[in-house]
Protein backbone atom coordinates (compact mmCIF):
# COMPACT_ATOMS: atom_id res chain seq x y z
CA UNK A 1 0.00 0.00 0.00
CA UNK A 2 1.39 3.61 -0.85
CA UNK A 3 1.94 5.67 2.25
CA UNK A 4 -0.68 8.69 2.53
CA UNK A 5 1.38 11.35 2.81
CA UNK A 6 2.49 13.13 -0.39
CA UNK A 7 5.81 14.10 -1.85
CA UNK A 8 5.12 18.05 -1.62
CA UNK A 9 5.33 19.07 -5.15
CA UNK A 10 7.56 16.92 -6.62
CA UNK A 11 6.46 14.91 -9.36
CA UNK A 12 6.46 10.86 -9.35
CA UNK A 13 8.65 9.55 -11.83
CA UNK A 14 10.29 6.49 -11.14
CA UNK A 15 9.84 3.73 -8.91
CA UNK A 16 13.30 2.51 -6.65
CA UNK A 17 13.15 -1.03 -5.75
CA UNK A 18 15.71 -2.07 -2.87
CA UNK A 19 16.29 1.16 -1.10
CA UNK A 20 17.38 0.15 2.36
CA UNK A 21 20.09 -1.89 0.53
CA UNK A 22 23.86 -1.09 1.23
CA UNK A 23 23.54 0.14 -2.47
CA UNK A 24 19.61 1.39 -2.46
CA UNK A 25 20.50 3.50 0.65
CA UNK A 26 22.70 5.89 -1.46
CA UNK A 27 20.35 5.67 -5.06
CA UNK A 28 17.69 6.93 -2.83
CA UNK A 29 19.89 9.72 -1.20
CA UNK A 30 21.46 10.93 -4.45
CA UNK A 31 17.72 10.98 -6.17
CA UNK A 32 16.86 13.30 -3.18
CA UNK A 33 19.60 15.12 -3.68
CA UNK A 34 19.11 15.83 -7.59
CA UNK A 35 15.35 16.46 -6.37
CA UNK A 36 14.04 13.27 -8.68
CA UNK A 37 10.50 12.12 -7.99
CA UNK A 38 10.36 8.81 -7.19
CA UNK A 39 8.61 6.44 -4.76
CA UNK A 40 10.16 3.67 -3.02
CA UNK A 41 9.50 -0.11 -3.11
CA UNK A 42 10.01 -1.86 0.44
CA UNK A 43 8.38 -5.34 2.26
CA UNK A 44 8.34 -4.23 5.51
CA UNK A 45 6.30 -2.06 7.77
CA UNK A 46 9.82 -0.86 9.37
CA UNK A 47 11.04 0.02 5.92
CA UNK A 48 7.89 2.47 5.32
CA UNK A 49 8.50 6.53 4.54
CA UNK A 50 6.13 8.67 3.27
CA UNK A 51 6.25 7.84 -0.38
CA UNK A 52 6.52 4.36 -0.04
CA UNK A 53 4.80 1.05 -1.52
CA UNK A 54 4.90 -1.75 0.87
CA UNK A 55 4.84 -5.11 -1.22
CA UNK A 56 6.74 -8.34 -2.14
CA UNK A 57 8.90 -8.00 -5.41
CA UNK A 58 8.22 -12.01 -5.80
CA UNK A 59 4.26 -10.96 -5.94
CA UNK A 60 3.52 -9.63 -9.57
CA UNK A 61 0.10 -8.01 -8.07
CA UNK A 62 2.54 -5.78 -5.69
CA UNK A 63 4.69 -4.90 -8.69
CA UNK A 64 2.17 -3.98 -10.63
CA UNK A 65 0.33 -1.86 -7.91
CA UNK A 66 3.68 -0.32 -7.19
CA UNK A 67 4.50 0.40 -11.09
CA UNK A 68 1.24 2.46 -12.02
CA UNK A 69 2.67 6.18 -11.92
CA UNK A 70 5.77 6.36 -13.05
CA UNK A 71 8.10 6.65 -16.04
CA UNK A 72 10.95 4.51 -15.31
CA UNK A 73 12.58 1.61 -13.01
CA UNK A 74 15.84 1.51 -10.50
CA UNK A 75 16.64 -2.05 -9.15
CA UNK A 76 18.81 -1.95 -6.38
CA UNK A 77 17.82 -6.46 -5.32
CA UNK A 78 20.09 -8.19 -3.69
CA UNK A 79 20.69 -12.49 -3.98
CA UNK A 80 18.95 -13.95 -0.99
CA UNK A 81 19.88 -17.71 -2.18
CA UNK A 82 15.99 -18.12 -2.51
CA UNK A 83 15.20 -16.31 -6.52
CA UNK A 84 14.24 -13.04 -4.86
CA UNK A 85 16.36 -11.33 -7.59
CA UNK A 86 15.24 -13.96 -10.68
CA UNK A 87 11.70 -13.68 -9.82
CA UNK A 88 11.43 -9.70 -8.79
CA UNK A 89 13.14 -9.25 -12.47
CA UNK A 90 10.73 -11.03 -14.41
CA UNK A 91 7.91 -9.77 -12.49
CA UNK A 92 9.31 -6.03 -13.32
CA UNK A 93 9.70 -6.71 -16.50
CA UNK A 94 6.15 -7.63 -16.93
CA UNK A 95 4.59 -5.09 -14.66
CA UNK A 96 7.12 -2.51 -17.26
CA UNK A 97 5.37 -4.07 -20.24
CA UNK A 98 1.65 -3.66 -18.91
CA UNK A 99 2.50 -0.01 -18.29
CA UNK A 100 4.60 0.72 -21.54
CA UNK A 101 7.72 1.67 -19.36
CA UNK A 102 11.16 1.30 -21.15
CA UNK A 103 14.08 2.32 -18.55
CA UNK A 104 15.23 0.21 -15.93
CA UNK A 105 18.92 0.37 -14.49
CA UNK A 106 19.55 -2.57 -12.31
CA UNK A 107 22.70 -3.73 -10.40
CA UNK A 108 24.51 -6.91 -11.35
CA UNK A 109 27.34 -8.39 -10.71
CA UNK A 110 30.88 -8.43 -12.96
CA UNK A 111 31.13 -11.74 -13.03
CA UNK A 112 28.48 -11.32 -15.71
CA UNK A 113 30.39 -8.98 -17.58
CA UNK A 114 33.12 -10.76 -20.57
CA UNK A 115 35.85 -12.43 -19.48
CA UNK A 116 39.06 -9.84 -20.34
CA UNK A 117 41.22 -12.95 -20.98
CA UNK A 118 38.60 -15.47 -22.16
CA UNK A 119 36.22 -13.14 -24.09
CA UNK A 120 34.13 -16.09 -24.59
CA UNK A 121 33.45 -17.03 -21.08
CA UNK A 122 31.68 -15.07 -18.56
CA UNK A 123 34.20 -13.56 -15.68
CA UNK A 124 32.65 -15.60 -13.15
CA UNK A 125 33.26 -18.70 -15.60
CA UNK A 126 36.76 -17.37 -16.41
CA UNK A 127 40.26 -18.17 -14.92
CA UNK A 128 39.64 -14.44 -13.92
CA UNK A 129 37.16 -15.85 -11.12
CA UNK A 130 38.38 -16.03 -7.83
CA UNK A 131 35.11 -17.18 -6.16
CA UNK A 132 34.36 -21.00 -5.09
CA UNK A 133 30.57 -20.44 -5.41
CA UNK A 134 28.68 -19.25 -8.22
CA UNK A 135 24.86 -19.18 -7.05
CA UNK A 136 24.58 -15.27 -6.84
CA UNK A 137 26.50 -14.86 -10.54
CA UNK A 138 24.45 -17.36 -12.20
CA UNK A 139 21.24 -15.92 -10.76
CA UNK A 140 22.32 -12.57 -12.44
CA UNK A 141 23.24 -14.29 -15.65
CA UNK A 142 19.55 -15.50 -15.79
CA UNK A 143 18.29 -11.96 -15.14
CA UNK A 144 20.60 -10.99 -17.91
CA UNK A 145 19.24 -13.32 -20.36
CA UNK A 146 15.46 -12.82 -19.10
CA UNK A 147 16.48 -8.90 -19.92
CA UNK A 148 18.03 -9.60 -23.42
CA UNK A 149 14.80 -11.02 -24.64
CA UNK A 150 12.62 -8.05 -23.76
CA UNK A 151 12.31 -4.48 -25.80
CA UNK A 152 13.44 -2.74 -23.04
CA UNK A 153 16.23 0.25 -22.68
CA UNK A 154 17.64 -1.87 -19.55
CA UNK A 155 21.51 -0.60 -18.00
CA UNK A 156 23.04 -3.88 -15.98
CA UNK A 157 25.43 -1.90 -13.60
CA UNK A 158 28.08 -4.46 -12.77
CA UNK A 159 30.50 -3.89 -9.99
CA UNK A 160 33.45 -5.78 -9.09
CA UNK A 161 34.17 -5.84 -5.18
CA UNK A 162 32.05 -3.66 -3.19
CA UNK A 163 33.73 -1.78 -0.41
CA UNK A 164 32.13 0.33 2.73
CA UNK A 165 34.21 3.72 1.61
CA UNK A 166 32.95 7.15 1.06
CA UNK A 167 32.25 8.55 -2.56
CA UNK A 168 35.25 9.96 -4.61
CA UNK A 169 33.38 10.34 -7.24
CA UNK A 170 35.90 9.37 -9.67
CA UNK A 171 36.04 5.88 -11.15
CA UNK A 172 36.36 3.92 -14.41
CA UNK A 173 33.42 2.35 -16.25
CA UNK A 174 33.70 0.03 -19.37
CA UNK A 175 30.70 -1.65 -21.20
CA UNK A 176 30.44 -5.59 -21.34
CA UNK A 177 34.58 -5.87 -19.78
CA UNK A 178 35.51 -4.77 -16.31
CA UNK A 179 38.30 -2.02 -16.45
CA UNK A 180 41.19 -3.32 -16.87
CA UNK A 181 43.00 -4.12 -13.03
CA UNK A 182 39.60 -3.17 -11.48
CA UNK A 183 39.56 -4.74 -8.20
CA UNK A 184 37.40 -2.60 -6.01
CA UNK A 185 34.17 -0.04 -6.11
CA UNK A 186 32.03 1.59 -3.34
CA UNK A 187 29.00 1.15 -2.78
CA UNK A 188 28.44 4.50 -2.93
CA UNK A 189 29.97 5.54 -6.30
CA UNK A 190 28.00 2.63 -8.02
CA UNK A 191 25.30 4.12 -6.80
CA UNK A 192 25.89 7.32 -8.11
CA UNK A 193 26.98 5.95 -11.70
CA UNK A 194 23.77 4.49 -11.55
CA UNK A 195 21.70 7.42 -10.77
CA UNK A 196 23.16 9.02 -13.54
CA UNK A 197 23.33 6.58 -15.86
CA UNK A 198 19.62 6.43 -15.19
CA UNK A 199 18.90 10.24 -15.57
CA UNK A 200 21.08 10.72 -18.96
CA UNK A 201 20.08 7.46 -20.76
CA UNK A 202 23.33 5.92 -20.83
CA UNK A 203 24.35 2.26 -22.05
CA UNK A 204 21.24 1.27 -23.19
CA UNK A 205 20.75 -2.60 -23.58
CA UNK A 206 24.43 -3.09 -22.01
CA UNK A 207 26.18 -4.53 -19.08
CA UNK A 208 28.24 -1.65 -17.41
CA UNK A 209 31.47 -2.79 -15.30
CA UNK A 210 32.72 -0.38 -13.07
CA UNK A 211 35.66 -0.05 -10.43
CA UNK A 212 38.38 2.37 -9.66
Amino acid sequence: MLSSRKWGMIKIKLLLIGPTGKTGQFIERYLEEKQVGFKRFVRSEEQMRPGSYLGDVRIQQDVSDAMAGVTGVISALNTEGNGTLESGVNNIIAAMKQYQIRRLVTIGTAGILQSELEPHLLRYQSIENKRIHHVAAQEHERVYEQLLETELDWTIICPTKLVQEDKKGEYRVRENVLPTGGTAISFADTAEFAVTAYLNGLHIRERVGIAY
